[in-house]
C-alpha cells in the first residue's frame, strides 16, 4: 500500500465530507433509529462545522490516500484534556473513518503510527479516543496497544438506546 496522509484545506473540504459521510454510513448507520445518522452527519460532515473547526489551531484534519485515491479522514485534537490528564499531556484522536473497501489492508494502523508520532513530538503522555463499546473498532485499538480507561454514553438523543454505550481508550507513549 502506498499510504499518504495530508492535511486538509480548504479546497479539499467538500471531498473530507464525502468521504466522511460515506464510511460513516458504511458502519454505523444500525446505531440510529430509523438508520438515519443525519444529527451526527450535520455535527461532523458540513463546510460551516469544517470553517470553525479549522479556525481553531487545536484541531487538526486530514485526508487519507492510497496511491492518488482518497479512502479515508481523520481529525485529530492536539490538546484535550481527559482525567487524570491535562490538555497538555493529552493528544486525541476524534475521528478515524476508513472506507470499508480498505479496511484490514493495515491502513489504519498507519495513521495511528503518525497520530502516534505527532503525539510524541509534542512531548504528549498518552493519546486517547472514543471508540463504541460493541463492534469491529474495539478490537482494532486494543490490537494496537490501547487500553480501557472507562465508559461513558454516546449522548445523541436519536442513537439506539441498545447502542449508546462507548469506550475511552488510551495508550501511553
Amino acid at each position: 500500500m502506498d499510504i499518504s496522509i495530508i492535511a486538509l484545506t480548504r479546497e479539499f473540504f467538500d471531498l473530507y465530507c464525502e468521504i466522511g459521510i460515506q464510511s460513516y454510513r458504511q458502519y454505523y448507520l444500525h446505531l440510529w433509529e430509523d438508520k438515519d445518522p443525519t444529527p451526527y452527519i450535520d455535527s461532523s460532515f458540513t463546510q460551516n462545522v469544517l470553517d470553525q473547526e479549522m479556525a481553531h489551531p487545536n484541531d487538526e484534519h486530514f485526508i487519507i490516500y492510497n496511491g492518488t485515491l482518497p479512502v479515508g479522514i481523520f481529525k485529530a485534537i492536539v490538546h484535550s484534556e481527559i482525567a487524570p490528564y491535562t490538555s497538555k499531556e493529552a493528544f486525541l484522536l476524534e475521528k478515524l473513518y476508513i472506507l470499508k473497501e480498505y479496511s484490514g489492508k493495515g491502513i489504519g494502523t498507519e495513521v495511528l503510527n503518525f497520530v502516534e508520532n505527532k503525539a510524541k513530538k509534542l512531548n504528549k503522555k498518552i493519546l486517547w479516543l472514543d471508540t463504541m463499546k460493541k463492534g469491529p473498532a474495539l478490537n482494532f485499538y486494543l490490537k494496537n496497544g490501547f487500553e480501557i480507561l472507562r465508559e461513558r454514553v454516546l449522548e445523541f438523543s436519536n442513537v439506539l438506546k441498545s447502542e449508546r454505550q462507548m469506550l475511552i481508550l488510551y495508550k501511553t507513549i
